[in-house]
């Protein structure tokens, strides 16, 4: 199990499992210094910025994907990435772990014993895609659904030349919130060129108006993440996400995908309360997505 150096997304080994480190998503991304490590079935990727090692940024997580693993080979694989970058005069490894629902990727605890306890732990919200999720929502979503229904909103999946009028919406109710869009229409573009099976979109309509949508990405075969969600500003009070959700949780879930990942509902630790409550009432039971720093 020899330790291995790529310099080029050419030399990323094929077969991995997640969108998150497929080479067309490396492709669709700008880098500062694109460096991946491997080792037998060990594999980690970096950007390399200053005196930084982060593990995918701008993208949800990174961290170690795994096709097997042991704890002696962990610390082999992390003392040898140590050496290297450290050689690059690197200081600082940050490293964003996933939620423990994606089973590809080193455990937590391994991670923890070899690089040490995490800066901080974000909360995690998923839905597991189950024949009975709907009796899982709570009563007040639950009214608020039927009142959806009633008023005329309507759910579908939008299709591909819709992808822009989405990226419209979503920029303008960020922008309504005082808030940037963090990606580009260029950038989504091509995302969605490069992986068109992976990059999906869900809207939710009332006389052909959007009220909410949200993009969302096939990362494994199992779990789909809800990637850029939006309410309408003019539609705010009628809770459209509610009904946008649903319609997701049931076309993953007929598609047999096991989790609907809704992303962390804290900062850097910090909870949101009002996000983790409304997960919370869509059905969502919370996991661990810690952030580890390593300084050489």
């Amino acid at each position: 199990m020899s330790f291995q150096i790529h310099n080029s997304i050419h030399g990323i080994p094929s077969g991995m499992s997640t969108t998150y480190y497929h080479p067309k998503y490396f492709e669709s991304q700008d880098y500062n210094e694109f460096i991946v490590y491997s080792q037998g079935g060990l594999f980690i990727a970096f950007d390399l910025d200053g005196e930084k090692a982060i593990s995918i940024p701008r993208s949800p997580f990174g961290s170690v994907l795994k096709q097997k693993e042991s704890i002696e080979e962990l610390e082999s694989f992390f003392e040898k990435i140590r050496v290297d970058l450290k050689a690059k005069s690197i200081k600082e490894v940050i490293i964003h772990h996933p939620s423990e629902i994606y089973e590809s990727y080193a455990s937590i605890d391994w991670l923890t014993s070899v690089l040490g306890e995490p800066v901080y732990t974000d909360i995690n919200q998923s839905i597991a895609l189950e024949e009975n999720f709907s009796e899982k929502l709570h009563k007040m979503q639950k009214r608020k659904l039927d009142s959806l229904i009633n008023e005329g909103f309507t759910f579908r999946k939008m299709e591909d030349h819709e992808f822009e009028t989405a990226h419209k919406f979503l920029k303008v109710c960020r922008q309504a919130q005082g808030l940037q869009i963090n990606i580009s229409w260029e950038q989504l573009n091509k995302l969605k060129q490069n992986l068109p099976e992976r990059y999906e979109c869900f809207g939710v309509f009332r006389e052909e108006k959007i009220s909410a949508l949200c993009i969302t990405v096939r990362v494994t075969d199992r779990i789909a993440y809800y990637f850029l969600p939006a309410t309408s500003p003019m539609f705010r009070n009628q809770s459209p996400m509610v009904m946008l959700i649903v319609g997701i949780v049931d076309y993953y879930r007929k598609n047999n995908f096991s989790f609907l990942d809704l992303g962390v509902s804290s900062i850097h630790g910090k909870p949101q309360d009002t996000l983790r409550m409304f997960k919370e009432r869509m059905g969502a039971t919370e996991s661990q997505k810690p952030t580890f720093r390593l300084h050489l």
